[in-house]
């Protein structure tokens, strides 16, 4: 951080004496409230966006599970590097407050982008949130110590309260961003995100004359040199020196020490790895099992599956008893934590003072065992949670149609793309089995794999017909486009293509399900059918959503009245969001006592002259290292079935705890004395 210090007045002062201070509220400079506020709103913003995100790729755009993880591992990893590289760019030229308000205009214009359908705008859109927030993120922090000395005993609290700034703009902005998801659709939750960044911008901007001012103030009395004490005070021009390190503790030489501590301090990173990359899959595939196998239906009875004609082409929506009932908005869920850390966070700061004013704390490898453990057991709730969902569900079906697989075990599945780039497509998270002339399901049928397998038995002359039908459509639409630039067309063109499908093709469904889009404040069909003719015909660029609809709707129909009897079961076997609610509760009591602490630990046990490497290898491996690895392994959600990707990180916790309370004896050693 690059801030000015003014010249020392004539007089001089030691640091017993202070200059004249701004105003303070709640015992601490109210300048701090400016940064609380603006860090408050960027949070809101960042996770309000990320609550959606995969939602968006996986529901809207209609990504496979894998392609939309593989965007997510990339984007979060990216999010969590460039930091370091903001950090050093904002040391060397821009200074941290300038790299604050960089970093938030850059932050805004990326949410906004994202408010625009086009992928162009999608991926511009992160890309700018990337590096955004590489500039913004570590220099709106380090500006919160710059307020106070190195000796004032607030300093602690001042990043508890900034802290809990963070967790309360985490805690509203998926709550916010998800309503108007809703009720408005994912891009207005997106541009409601950049708002978000642009409020904060504004608090921050208008606060920044009293952040200087402080930061100025403390500057000077930083600079002045101390008097009186056990040391005696330095002649004219002389600078004033540190005590000298000793050469050794307890007999160990201090590079022995430092050496020490070094290695504790990467065996605690490999750890906080493992739990960083089982915490994060709550914006991917805990996200997901929120929207898809949670019931969600708040005051509601026990769900009912609607009644549905098997010749509709689009997913039915649940219905549920016990009267009018409230749904939640599954991104709503990203609020779970955030909320349980500011519930929580006081308990355990009071929980650690209390234990070690009778000697009972435990040490900071032990809080990481800790940790790591009570990841364990939340996963361990998760599994309890897929065997509740893990109900069969079942109906006849003589033969499968053309398109359609099954494997030695009874697997049904899709091969997808051609000779070179195939790729097989499973459903229900391979838990979708046909065997001895039945179909049966096994816990939740998504509307998603429903549509998907419904397409995939689809005629292969009538896909090639509907994927003719988007060809023409992206044809015709670029030469309008080209058209009205040049000025040949006017601007209210419109256009339609169509296709005629052949006598093998069968006869598609034509109800009210088809895509739709809205023309003069009026929903009306994106595709139509007639039958007089056996013509598709379109006016519009089909997304890849009302791609499958389509598809859905020239399926095989006896495939689809089995396939939709056993989705309507499936719907039963719901879970209750009770199972989050303590998921994420024994989730952050593990948070808790990792991530405070370790933080800690690496001021404490690193060498002095290391300390900034070592906090940028802490932010690397628990922020974009481990983000990175959460959502690549998100990216296997829905090729092996839920219990087996929950056993997963339940079994992996646990052999890490083991493993972790083993190593206790040769890490506490190493430490030297740190607790």
């Amino acid at each position: 951080m690059s801030a000015s210090t003014p010249q020392s007045p004539s007089h001089g002062f030691s640091n017993d004496v202070a200059l004249p201070r701004t105003g303070e509220l709640f015992g601490h400079p109210t300048c701090l409230f400016t940064l609380f506020f603006a860090e408050m709103w960027e949070r809101f913003s960042f996770y309000g966006m990320k609550a959606l995100l995969i939602l968006y790729m996986v529901n809207y755009l209609f990504w496979r599970q894998g392609e939309a993880s593989h965007v997510m591992a990339w984007y979060a990893g990216l999010v969590y590097a460039t930091p370091v590289l903001g950090g050093i760019i904002a040391d060397k030229i821009t200074g941290a407050r300038w790299a604050v308000v960089i970093g938030g205009v850059i932050i805004a214009i990326g949410h906004f982008l994202l408010a625009f359908e086009p992928l162009p705008f999608f991926y511009s859109g992160l890309g700018c949130l990337v590096v955004g927030t590489g500039f913004l993120k570590p220099n709106i922090s380090t500006q919160v110590g710059a307020l106070y000395r190195s000796d004032d005993e607030r300093r602690d609290s001042a990043f508890t309260i900034f802290y809990m700034g963070i967790n309360l703009g985490a805690f509203l902005g998926p709550l916010v961003c998800e309503a108007l998801r809703i009720n408005l659709g994912y891009h207005y939750g997106f541009a409601a995100a950049g708002v978000g960044m642009v409020i904060g911008l504004i608090v921050y901007i208008a606060g920044m004359g009293s952040v200087v001012r402080r930061e100025k103030q403390i500057a000077a009395e930083e600079a002045q040199p101390k008097t009186g004490g056990e040391h005696e005070p330095a002649e004219q021009g002389e600078q004033p020196t540190a005590p000298a390190e000793p050469a050794t503790l307890n007999g160990v030489s201090m590079s022995r020490v430092y050496f020490d501590r070094g290695l504790v301090l990467v065996v605690i990173c490999v750890f906080a790895i493992l739990f960083w990359v089982g915490f994060e899959q709550a914006a991917n595939v805990m996200n997901l099992w929120a929207d898809q196998h949670t019931n969600l239906h708040v005051g509601s009875g026990e769900p009912v599956p609607i009644q549905v004609d098997a010749e509709a082409e689009t997913g039915p929506e649940f219905d549920y008893s016990g009267g009018e009932a409230w749904r939640m908005g599954p991104a709503m869920t990203q609020s779970i934590n955030p909320f349980f850390i500011i519930t929580l966070a006081a308990v355990f700061a009071w929980l650690w003072q209390f234990l070690e004013s009778r000697k009972m704390q435990p040490s900071t490898p032990m809080k990481m065992a800790l940790g790591v453990f009570f990841l364990s057991g939340a996963y361990g709730i998760m599994l309890g949670s897929a065997q509740t969902e893990n109900q069969p569900s079942q109906v006849q079906l003589a033969e499968l149609p053309a398109g359609l697989e099954v494997d030695e075990q009874g697997h049904v599945f899709a091969l997808t793309g051609d000779a070179d780039t195939e790729e097989r497509m499973d459903f229900g998270a391979t838990r979708l089995i046909w065997q001895n002339g039945a179909l049966e399901m096994r816990g939740v049928l998504t509307d998603l794999d429903w549509m998907r397998a419904l397409g995939a038995s689809a005629p292969a002359s009538f896909q090639e017909a509907v994927a003719a039908l988007q060809e023409q459509a992206e044809a015709r639409a670029e030469e309008v486009r080209t058209g009205i630039r040049t000025g040949a067309l006017a601007s209210n063109t419109t256009w339609e293509v169509s296709v005629e499908l052949p006598s093998d093709a069968g006869t598609p469904l034509a109800a009210a399900g088809w895509p739709m889009e809205e023309v003069d404040g009026e929903d009306v069909p994106k595709v139509t059918w007639d039958a007089a003719t056996r013509t598709l015909t379109t006016s519009a660029v089909l997304a890849a959503r009302d791609q499958a609809q389509v598809l859905a709707a020239g399926a095989e129909p006896s495939f689809r009245a089995a396939l939709t009897d056993v989705f309507q079961q499936a719907s039963l076997h719901k879970v209750s969001i009770g199972w989050l609610l303590a998921f994420y509760l024994v989730l952050t009591i593990g948070e808790l006592c990792i991530s405070p602490v370790g933080l800690s630990l690496v001021t404490k046990a690193a060498h002095p002259n290391y300390v900034g490497l070592f906090m940028g290898i802490w932010f690397l491996t628990t922020g974009a290292i481990s983000n990175y690895l959460a959502h690549f392994v998100g990216g296997y959600w829905g090729a092996m079935t839920p219990t087996e990707y929950f056993m997963i990180f339940g079994v992996l916790g646990l052999a890490a705890t083991v493993i972790m309370l083993i190593m206790l004896r040769i890490l506490r050693p190493m430490l030297h004395g740190i607790h």
